[in-house]
């Protein structure tokens, strides 16, 4: 795929839903597009989110801000709402792996809030 920057399994939510989805992220040159199934319902979600709504890429800090009782990447997002995010699997990615993997401005060069 051309413009692709990064794929990998993920867990995924917004903060206030109460179900997570286990499923895909891809980091391309102008998105972050998710996609997956949540294991009660069998809906399936696709978001693509574009790199302007995107305001930073961080490690949680706390409770809330994990998904499925472990420490995630919070994606920080324009309208408030933001997103959670854990790599699954036995890749090499960690979690500070793929906050800097989402951290990316819409110009391709490394967001500044990845350099405070």
């Amino acid at each position: 795929m051309l413009g692709v920057r990064h794929t990998g399994r993920v867990v995924w939510r917004r903060r206030h839903a109460s179900r997570h989805y286990v499923g895909y992220v891809l980091v391309a040159d102008d998105a972050v597009r998710l996609a997956g199934n949540e294991q009660d319902t069998g809906i399936y979600a696709v978001l693509s989110i574009p790199h302007e709504a995107i305001e930073e890429a961080r490690v949680g800090r706390g409770l809330r801000e994990q998904v499925v009782g472990e420490q995630a990447v919070v994606l920080e997002l324009a309208d408030g709402d933001p997103m959670y995010l854990r790599p699954i699997g036995t890749g090499p990615l960690s979690i500070d792996g793929l906050a800097r993997k989402l951290n990316v401005a819409p110009s391709g060069e490394a967001a500044t809030a990845a350099q405070r």
